[in-house]
């Protein structure tokens, strides 16, 4: 129901509803969430667990605090930290007990395909572990679904007068958000983002519900 309610913020006027109780209450499962928290520090990084919380089915991250800046890349856009993010949590998702091919990672914009390809190749851990894991545009992703969705906005240099179109696209902004069954996690720069007028829509409502949290301490790996 959670997920369903950005739908129903971006779209439906309120008038979306689930088929059942059992779909609008399901959780995903991470048999390994204690053993992998207790092995992290899980303290240290609150953000992290919070992003890895069953309970918690929708979360937006936002990497305000981060050093997570833009840029031009063979013309297109990537945010290489912003990547390097994603590949975490992702990959803790998958020590926590997530199967791979149940997560799937959007990006709006191609070239930052290549950059979280890039993020998980660099990871220390072995490349088998996380074969299988779906990095794809959000057309790609239309009339399919996955477990576990992660979607990076990328966008931190955008100004009032200066806005790039596919973040005020809300048939596809519709579609990211709606491709999670179980865990939805957005992260993106919350002042940049709250400049397209259906995010801004989209983060005031997950501002009333709790469903933000700053990326801050970074991770290790990060610093």
């Amino acid at each position: 129901s959670e997920i369903m309610s950005l739908s129903n913020v971006l779209t439906y006027g309120g008038l979306l509803a689930c088929g059942s109780e059992r779909v609008s209450t399901c959780r995903l499962s991470l048999p390994g969430l204690p053993a992998f928290l207790d092995g992290m520090g899980g303290g240290n990084h609150p953000w992290l667990t919070q992003a890895l919380d069953p309970d918690r089915p929708v979360l937006f991250l936002n990497t305000e605090k981060v050093p997570a800046e833009e840029m031009v890349d063979q013309g297109g856009v990537k945010n290489p930290t912003e990547a390097q993010l994603i590949a975490i949590i992702a990959a803790s998702l998958i020590k926590a007990g997530c199967r791979t091919k149940d997560v799937g990672i959007i990006s709006p914009y191609r070239q930052q395909l290549g950059a979280v390809s890039a993020a998980l190749a660099a990871l220390p851990c072995p490349a088998a572990a996380l074969a299988g894991l779906e990095i794809n545009t959000v057309d790609k992703y239309q009339g399919r679904d996955k477990p576990v969705i992660i979607v990076g906005f990328v966008r931190t240099c955008a100004t009032a007068g200066i806005l790039g179109e596919l973040l005020k696209d809300r048939r596809r902004l519709n579609v990211a958000v709606t491709r999670a069954k179980h865990k939805l996690l957005l992260l993106g720069c919350l002042p940049t983002l709250k400049l397209y007028t259906p995010l801004a829509a989209l983060i005031d409502h997950m501002a009333t519900q709790g469903m933000i949290s700053s990326i801050w301490p970074l991770p290790l790996c990060l610093e």
